[in-house]
């Protein structure tokens, strides 16, 4: 009977640390993929995409949460932060869409991120968030300007 319950135990405990290292891999070792490298799922302009959002939030959440999507807008307003994460406002600041650069991102883009102007036409990849008072986009990209 303790040789049953030692073995028992042993199997139990190994089991566990197994399940316990792929669970500290999975959540804290395992490298996300670059926006660079995703594939686009949606292609459109920022106006449509807000338009989507504010007549049906529910269906355009249930679509685009959670997409990589490209957007292509004239370029409202650029802020920076104090982490160093840039925000583009595009559309309309109220209802539009804001896309987040986040600071190693734009390390990575700093020589396009100098050059933008309000009034700009911007291609960005990123993926949408969802909306509260406008469309979220995060994981943010510059793919073109001009």
């Amino acid at each position: 009977m303790k040789k049953k319950f030692w073995r028992l135990a042993v199997i139990g405990i190994a089991l566990a640390l197994i399940v316990g290292g792929f669970v500290y891999w999975y959540g804290f070792l395992r490298k996300e993929t670059p926006i660079e490298k995703m594939k686009a799922d949606f292609v459109m302009t920022a106006d449509s995409l807000s338009k989507l959002f504010n007549a049906d939030e529910k269906t355009a959440t249930e679509k685009f949460s959670g997409k990589i999507l490209i957007l292509n807008a004239d370029l409202i307003s650029v802020e920076k932060d104090e982490r160093g994460n840039f925000t583009l406002t595009l559309v309309d600041p109220m209802t539009g869409v804001t896309c987040t650069i986040d600071s190693l991102q734009a390390v990575k883009q700093k020589a396009e991120i100098d050059l933008l102007t309000e009034g700009m036409t911007v291609t960005v990849k990123g993926r949408c968030d969802g909306i509260l008072m406008d469309v979220k986009m995060s994981k943010c990209m510059i793919v073109a300007k001009g």
